[in-house]
């Protein structure tokens, strides 16, 4: 079989490390063996929610009108390659990827930061939330059943000594609906951003090393799915009365 070379992009920007979390049970950073992957909306570091069902994915609150970006970490000390798809969509490309599409390069403990679209080498427009039906997905025609889904795979690059099937693809999480909101969020076509990258040669392995799954969704969808907490605490007299809790009110008559 004649052995074939791609051409994918290689990021030049270095992002910044995520930080600690101050929130219980979230965290800042989505841990990966080989890439650690972090959130900023609107300038701040997002804290990701593992979900309750154990499925693996963390979330994240999506703010309206507010623009996001992603930071990578390279924790390895080898090149990978790193598939980046928003709402289904390659962000390189555009497309609707059934496998190995266009991807990131990341050098040895390079990090690096996705800020949006990719337009060309030097420019991206900014990953944006807006409602789900304003959406770059379902303005170019190709929303799908991934909306609101972020979701990486990590490849390692193909060598003599490794077989191409060292790495077994995982099985992907499927999507569940659990519960209604007025509105979703999905990510639009942002302003335009000066962020230059270049081409590099990459033969990736036959499948992924890693997969990292994020959804975002507002905050009355994610109260609703189980992730956060509802603001109306639910009155426990037991569980006051265990904890030591509650005074004396004044007798009624």
């Amino acid at each position: 079989m004649r052995k074939q070379q791609t051409v994918w992009i290689l990021l030049a920007g270095v992002a910044l490390a995520a930080t600690a979390s101050g929130h219980s049970g979230s965290r800042h950073e989505a841990p990966g063996a080989l890439v650690g992957v972090s959130v900023e909306v609107g300038g701040r570091s997002a804290n990701l929610y593992p979900a309750p069902d154990g499925s693996g994915r963390y979330y994240l609150e999506a703010c309206e009108g507010s623009s996001y970006v992603l930071h990578l970490a390279n924790r390895s000390a080898e090149r990978l390659g790193v598939v980046v798809q928003v709402d289904g969509l390659n962000v390189i490309s555009g497309a609707r990827d059934s496998g190995r599409g266009r991807m990131y390069v990341l050098g040895p403990g390079q990090r690096t930061t996705v800020r949006g679209w990719r337009t060309n080498l030097d420019d991206v427009r900014r990953f944006t939330f807006v409602d789900e039906k304003a959406s770059y997905a379902a303005r170019s025609g190709r929303a799908n059943s991934r909306m609101g889904w972020i979701e990486l795979e990590v490849f390692r690059e193909k060598r003599r000594e490794r077989s191409a099937d060292a790495a077994e693809a995982e099985a992907r999480p499927q999507a569940k609906s659990q519960a209604p909101a007025r509105s979703y969020p999905g990510t639009g076509w942002g302003s335009r951003a000066h962020d230059p990258v270049v081409l590099v040669t990459f033969e990736p392995e036959r499948s992924p090393a890693q997969r990292t799954t994020l959804r975002y969704e507002y905050r009355g969808a994610l109260v609703a799915l189980g992730v956060l907490p509802s603001a109306h605490r639910h009155h426990d007299r037991l569980a006051e009365r265990d904890r030591g809790e509650g005074f004396a009110p004044p007798p009624l008559w």
